[in-house]
């Protein structure tokens, strides 16, 4: 196993005045795209930390996503339903029709089909283009089957949380809020599995599937990060990383690292926490001022970035 070289702190990039909720870079790793609670979209050039676009929406921006076929597009998501598109860092538009106004919790694109599948309010669409620059729904999944829930968690409201394809763009991933984790079929929309996460509420606060698309990392709002081997619904490595109290016990992000060597996730204490992967040791925790760190990325496993109140580093 090759020995962890730990991240150094590069830049510190502020220009958000409320914390951040979504990071993404680009698919050539040239751009860093942050998405704040005060509206505000900023794209930056993460090699030296210059600020290339800045834009402000109406509402939070919950969601970002780049275009896998197209560098310098990027779909937006905002708490009021918005559904915008930003083409090479200029002025966006909102050219996707749902028929649907809900909050945008999460979007991703199909780099085969270019379909952009999005998390919208309690419904999961997929859209095309119809003509450049356009997209519009033209099918939405059916419910998730609801899981055995306990007395500690009732809710039943479907959430779609994170969305990913794998092999090929025929099955879609979507990990819910309450559902735990559904596989669908594209064409089909069947289910193909399911994961029922066995700690005892059930929510999923996020999650990432590894690159070899077998695993996927679950944070889940109790006591850390659990790894599920696809269609399993018991983890195969659980990491703790406990709330530091009730009141700030909120979703935090979680990606992996290093083509799976590794997973990293945010923290209420200020911490940006990375695991060893399958060992589960902690390797390094990158201390972030006491803020509350929710949202994290990383690119082509050289980069990590983590966004908080005060700013992105």
């Amino acid at each position: 196993m090759k020995r962890f070289v730990p991240f150094m702190p590069e830049h510190t990039l502020n220009g958000h005045t409320d914390s951040i909720n979504s990071l993404a870079f680009s698919p050539t790793g040239n751009r860093l795209a942050s998405g704040s609670e005060d509206g505000s979209l900023i794209i930056w050039e993460p090699l030296n930390g210059t600020l290339i676009y800045r834009t402000v929406f109406h509402s939070a921006i919950l969601s970002l996503t780049w275009d896998p076929r197209h560098f310098g597009r990027l779909f937006i998501g905002c708490s009021d339903g918005t559904l915008a598109i930003c083409e090479n860092s200029e002025e966006s538009t909102s050219s996707i029709l749902t028929g649907t106004k809900a909050p945008v919790f999460a979007l991703t694109v199909d780099e085969y089909s270019g379909h952009v599948t999005i998390a919208l309010g309690s419904e999961i669409h997929i859209t095309k283009e119809i003509a450049c620059d356009k997209y519009a729904t033209f099918r939405i999944f059916p419910p998730p089957p609801e899981l055995p829930l306990t007395a500690e968690q009732p809710d039943k409201r479907i959430r779609g949380r994170v969305l990913a394809f794998r092999e090929k763009g025929s099955e879609l991933v979507v990990a819910y809020l309450n559902h735990g984790v559904v596989c669908w079929d594209t064409r089909s929309f069947e289910q193909r599995w399911q994961i029922n996460p066995i700690h005892s509420h059930q929510i999923v606060g996020h999650a990432a599937l590894s690159s070899d698309m077998k695993r996927i990392a679950l944070t889940n709002l109790g006591d850390g990060v659990d790894i599920y081997s696809l269609g399993r619904s018991h983890p195969d490595i659980r990491l703790e990383n406990r709330p530091l109290s009730e009141e700030k016990n909120i979703p935090m992000q979680v990606s992996w690292l290093r083509d799976g060597a590794a997973v990293v996730s945010g923290s209420a204490d200020g911490g940006v926490h990375i695991w060893e992967i399958p060992s589960g040791e902690a390797v390094q925790s990158l201390e972030h001022e006491g803020c509350i760190v929710q949202a994290v990325a990383v690119c082509h496993t050289i980069y990590l970035v983590f966004g908080s109140f005060s700013g992105v580093s």
